[in-house]
C-alpha cells in the first residue's frame, strides 16, 4: 500500500519534513510498555485527560505534528497510570486513557502514512477499549479501526467489523450509544458506496441522520463525531464514492456547512468536492475546492492520498499542467 499511495511521501516534500519530526519519538514510544522514561513526574489520570484532550483539539484542527510533539510523553505517563492502578475503576480510566493515546497514534501514523505503525495503533487501541470495561468505547474502536482496511480496499472486511460493533451495543439506548451507533453507520455508509451499493449507502446515511436528530452529544468518544454537518458530508462523499460526480456535486450544494464545524471534516468535505467536480469535469471547481481544503486543514490537505490521486487526474485530463495547478502541486510535493 505504501508504494501505491507513495507514503510516507518522499524526496518531493522537501519542505514539510518537520512535520514528521516527532515520529522516531512515538515509534520508540510504543515499544515503552514496560519501561516507560518520563521527563518529569508522573501525571495524574486528570492530568494526562487534559493532555490527552488538547491532542485531540489539535487533530481536530488537523494538526498532526503539534500531536507527535506531546504524544510519545503522553503515552509512557498511560503506561504509568495503568501500572500502578488497581482492579475495578481505576484500572477501567487507565485504559480508557491508554485507549485514546493509540487512538491519537492511530490518527497521525495513519495520515503521515506510516501504515504498520498505525495498524499497530489500532490493534492496541482496541485491546485497551476492551479491557476498560465500556461496550460503547469498544464499538468506538471497531469504528476506528476500520480507517486502514477501507484505505486498503477491504470494505467486506470493514462491514463485518462495523457489525460487530454495533452488536456490542445493541441494548444500550442511552444518547451516547445513539451517537456511536450513528457513526457506525457513516463508516458503513461509506464502505457500501466503494461496494456498489448505492441503495444500502444511503440507508445507513438516513438511519444516521435519524439516530443524530433524536438528541445526541456531538463527540462522546474521540473521533466520533455526531452531527447532522457530519451526516451531510457523508451523504455527499456517498456518491462521489459511487462515482456519480452528477449527484455528488448536487448533493454538495444543498449542504451548508457551519463556521463552528470540525475543521477536518471540512477540510474532509472539501476534497470530496474536489473529487466531485472533477468527476463532473469541472477543473476550475475541482482546483477551488482543493484550494479551499488546504486553507482550512493545510496538513491533511497536503497528505491526502486523494487529493494526490485528483490532483494527477486534474492534470491528465488538460493534458498539461497549468500555473495555478501547478503551483499547488508543487506545495503538496507532487509530481506531474
Amino acid at each position: 500500500m505504501e508504494t501505491l499511495t507513495g507514503q510516507p511521501y518522499g524526496p518531493a516534500l522537501t519542505e514539510p519534513k518537520a512535520d514528521h519530526a516527532g515520529m522516531p519519538a512515538l515509534r520508540t514510544a510504543f515499544g515503552g510498555v514496560d519501561d516507560p522514561e518520563l521527563s518529569g513526574p508522573p501525571m495524574t489520570p486528570t492530568e494526562l485527560r487534559t493532555r490527552l484532550d488538547e491532542c485531540e483539539a489539535h487533530r481536530e484542527k488537523s494538526r498532526y505534528s503539534s500531536i507527535t510533539e506531546s504524544l510519545p510523553e503522553l503515552l509512557n505517563h498511560a503506561y504509568i497510570i495503568l501500572a500502578d492502578a488497581r482492579t475495578g475503576t481505576e484500572a477501567g480510566t487507565a485504559w480508557a486513557l491508554l485507549d485514546d493515546a493509540y487512538e491519537l497514534a492511530q490518527a497521525v501514523a495513519y495520515r503521515f502514512g506510516y501504515f504498520d505503525l498505525a495498524a499497530l495503533a489500532v490493534d492496541r487501541s482496541r485491546a485497551a477499549a476492551a479491557h476498560s470495561g465500556d461496550s460503547l468505547r469498544g464499538a468506538a474502536a471497531a469504528f476506528r479501526g476500520t480507517h486502514m482496511r477501507l484505505h486498503q480496499g477491504e470494505c467486506a472486511s470493514v462491514l463485518r467489523v462495523i457489525d460487530r460493533g454495533h452488536a456490542l451495543i445493541e441494548g444500550e439506548r442511552s444518547p451516547a450509544a445513539h451517537a456511536v451507533k450513528a457513526q457506525l453507520h457513516l463508516r458503513q455508509a461509506i464502505a457500501e458506496a466503494r461496494l456498489g451499493a448505492p441503495d444500502r449507502a444511503d440507508e445507513h446515511i438516513s438511519e444516521a441522520r435519524r439516530l443524530v436528530a433524536t438528541g445526541v452529544p456531538a463527540r462522546p468518544y474521540y473521533n466520533v463525531n455526531a452531527t447532522e454537518t457530519n451526516v451531510d458530508i457523508h451523504w455527499v462523499a456517498v456518491s462521489v464514492e459511487l462515482s456519480d460526480g452528477t449527484t455528488a456535486v448536487s448533493r454538495a450544494e444543498q449542504v451548508r456547512i457551519p463556521a463552528h464545524a470540525e475543521p477536518s471534516r471540512i477540510g474532509h468535505h472539501w476534497i470530496d468536492v474536489a473529487r466531485a467536480w472533477t468527476l463532473h469535469g469541472d477543473r476550475t471547481q475541482a482546483l477551488d475546492a482543493l484550494n479551499r481544503a488546504r486553507h482550512i486543514t493545510p496538513q491533511m490537505t497536503r497528505y491526502h492520498p486523494q487529493v494526490h490521486e485528483t490532483v494527477h487526474l486534474l492534470a491528465e485530463a488538460d493534458r498539461r499542467a497549468t500555473d495555478s495547478l501547478a503551483g499547488f502541486a508543487r506545495w503538496a510535493g507532487i509530481t506531474l
